[in-house]
């Protein structure tokens, strides 16, 4: 999208991603990237909230130096003049103001780059006058007649200085002439324009001046392109030849662009656009060349006409709505396709919609993960780079708080706590790094649970209940289940809620065919959440027992008050359970731990339709797993196996159980994935295709093949 060609609207790109994922670092990045090639600017509201006319005077600033590709620094003289007589206070008398203004086109003028060319000219001739009456002429011009040469060069060089700038002023006529022409001048002269514009409060006069801040841009690039000679791109083979003739867009990079500040800016920077759009009605007459990349950590709900939630399976029926793309997938056709619903070949000129393109931040690689966390202070424990990066989903704020664990791991921490995992670290002062990730991620209205805590806090009760792939993209909220509807609420508008972050297993295909991705909880926050569930005290207060006269075990008590509710739900809009609802309840039971009784009910199911097993089987393996909190993965199998195969059990029962604790296991991010453990699971699918009593086994074979 950095390429332009002429007459081409420009997008402002929503850079999305929940908090901390790594959206700063991006801009700085490709800021970086653009050099001295591509024109670009960068505002940071967070550390500087300014208003939208100082933010587009600040903008103007950065893009006045120095670039590679422009024979001239670009100039904004209609935002420039517009900004002087804003700022200045004028006289209550017309006839003074109306001399103010002009003084201030004056000074104006003569610090342009004409203007200054030309006070060094006007210097120039001044001193060529004086050499010419004092030096060559002295002894030719005498008494009356050499006063009369005098005056006259006293009575010239005024009028010589003016007829010089008068030429600078030239280069003004169309800035002023552009005043002239906005909807607020009401046909006024250019100097009564900015009068009026003058006396117009700060917020009347934002609309005016970004829309001249883009006029400005729009005029440079068109009268000044860039110079292909000095261009930097690496252009890919398939450009050749003309196809890579190509000019650049200007970037406005803008973080903290959802704080007040940002909002306000850059909602006058879209209001501006519309409004040059209708000044100039055509196909690209009004065709700035700045294209906004801003980092955005929330949903925008005016984004929805136009685009799918990322916590939506998929677009609205009968609707325009299209799906957010990877940033590094998008493309402007992607943004422009939108309009092809609309009646007219561009971005209807009324709806701010139509300029926004909103993209997700594509997480980062296990390589890059792995590069930030690298450091030669241990983890609680070895920890592979692939269970980093499935833990933190390559998350940079997650890989971040890994390498703070790094830093302020206590000095006995080589030995480690083997049976303690990666989101139970500890630091020096005993905290667990559950505790400070969930504090310093989550959105303002959602408290992080306090270690040692009994009853879990909403979040808490929200991952639980985004961990069931089938609920994550249901309407229907369970009403017994405390907070739940706003904690989902904030969750999916602070974007830890989306179908990028789900991680589909291997046989997710050969079950699910082509089915769109559910939405998940990122895998760092679930996983801290649910970490800090299994680690909650159990409640010993008396009628606090569970069955048994046990203490109620918080992990069990949230999972079989949720697996109620939701079948209370069911039973209330569908008159039944029904054989969905079957399934979901054996999803339940495996995450409480009941692992023999759904393995026996998953090998009852074998021989009925292996695809629908095999989507079965994956959707059970994704409940969420406790063992993985406590034990190792292969301490873990081994208990789950316990006896498996002495039972007097068939072939297809005992291979069923193998696959369930394999696949459940490997799909805890917290497990390291090995051949060994491919090698296992491709064995058992062979060991159930030869085994089957049906005719077709592609599904098996399909599913075995993956782990060859």
């Amino acid at each position: 999208m950095i390429w332009r060609y002429p007459d081409q609207r420009q997008p402002v790109v929503a850079l999305l991603g929940p908090r901390q994922s790594g959206k700063t670092t991006m801009l700085r990045s490709l800021s970086q990237g653009c050099g001295s090639t591509v024109v670009h600017a960068h505002l940071d509201f967070h550390e500087n909230p300014l208003d939208p006319v100082s933010a587009a005077a600040l903008v103007a600033f950065q893009m006045m130096r120095g670039w590679d590709t422009l024979r001239r620094s670009p100039v904004f003289h209609r935002f420039a003049l517009g900004l002087l007589a804003l700022n200045e206070n004028l006289e209550a008398d017309r006839s003074r103001a109306t001399d103010q203004i002009k003084g201030l086109i004056q000074q104006y003028t003569r610090n342009t780059r004409r203007g200054r060319f030309a006070t060094r000219l006007e210097e120039a001739v001044d001193a060529t006058m004086d050499v010419v009456v004092t030096g060559a002429l002295s002894p030719l011009v005498q008494g009356q007649a050499r006063e009369v040469v005098t005056a006259a060069r006293e009575r010239a060089r005024p009028v010589i200085g003016s007829l010089l700038q008068s030429t600078a002023r030239w280069g003004l006529r169309d800035a002023l002439r552009w005043h002239v022409g906005i909807p607020e001048a009401e046909a006024a002269s250019s100097l009564d324009a900015l009068i009026r514009l003058s006396s117009a409060s700060r917020s009347a006069a934002v609309g005016p001046l970004l829309a001249a801040f883009l006029a400005d841009a729009k005029d440079q690039a068109e009268r000044h392109p860039a110079l292909r000679s000095s261009c930097s791109c690496e252009l890919p083979e398939e450009y050749a030849g003309r196809a890579a003739r190509h000019d650049h867009a200007w970037v406005l990079f803008v973080d903290g662009a959802q704080t007040p500040a940002g909002r306000r800016f850059l909602a006058a920077l879209v209001a501006a656009r519309i409004r040059n759009e209708q000044n100039e009605p055509g196909s690209g007459s009004a065709a700035d060349p700045l294209v906004v990349l801003a980092a955005c950590d929330q949903w925008q709900p005016e984004w929805t006409t136009r685009w799918c939630e990322p916590w939506r399976t998929s677009p609205l029926p009968d609707t325009p709505q299209r799906r957010v793309p990877l940033l590094s997938r998008a493309t402007r056709t992607g943004w422009t396709r939108q309009d092809g619903a609309g009646a007219g070949p561009g971005p209807d000129p009324a709806s701010a919609a139509h300029y926004w393109y909103p993209v997700w931040l594509d997480p980062m690689s296990e390589e890059r993960v792995s590069y930030l966390t690298d450091d030669a202070a241990p983890l609680a424990a070895p920890v592979a780079a692939s269970v980093v990066h499935a833990l933190t989903g390559g998350h940079w704020g997650a890989a971040i708080a890994l390498q703070e664990q790094r830093e302020s791991a206590p000095p006995d921490a080589e030995a480690g706590v083997p049976e303690r995992p990666l989101p139970a670290a500890v630091d020096a002062s005993g905290r667990p790094l559950w505790s400070r990730a969930l504090e310093t991620s989550l959105p303002e209205g959602l408290a992080a649970p306090e270690p040692g805590r009994t009853n879990p806090p909403p979040v808490v009760l929200a991952a639980a209940y985004l961990a069931d792939m089938r609920t994550a993209d249901d309407p229907r909220v369970p009403p017994d289940i405390a907070d739940l509807p706003r904690s989902l609420e904030l969750l999916r508008r602070h974007l830890w809620v989306s179908t990028f972050f789900h991680r589909p297993s291997r046989i997710r295909e050969v079950g699910w065919g082509e089915a769109d991705r559910p939405p998940v909880l990122h895998p760092w926050l679930s996983r801290c959440a649910l970490t800090a569930l299994s680690a909650a005290t159990p409640a010993g207060a008396p009628g606090a027992a569970a069955e048994g006269g046990h203490p109620a075990d918080p992990w069990h008590d949230v999972f079989t008050r949720q697996a109620r509710a939701l079948a209370a739900l069911a039973a209330t809009h569908n008159g039944g359970p029904g054989f969905a609802r079957e399934e979901q309840q054996l999803f339940y039971d495996l995450a409480l731990g009941k692992f023999a009784p759904v393995a026996e009910a998953l090998a009852d199911r074998f021989d009925r339709d292996h695809r629908a097993w095999v989507r079965l089987l994956d959707y059970l393996a994704s409940a969420p797993c406790r063992l993985v909190h406590e034990q190792s993965a292969q301490e873990s199998y081994a208990l789950l196996l316990a006896g498996i195969e002495q039972s007097g059990r068939d072939v297809v029962a005992v291979a069923t159980a193998k696959l369930l604790a394999l696949l459940w296991l490997y799909n805890d991010p917290l497990t390291e994935r090995s051949r060994r453990w491919d090698a296992q699971i491709e064995e058992g699918f062979e060991r159930l295709s030869h085994n089957s009593r049906l005719l077709d086994v592609s599904a098996l074979q399909q599913a075995g093949a993956l782990f060859a």
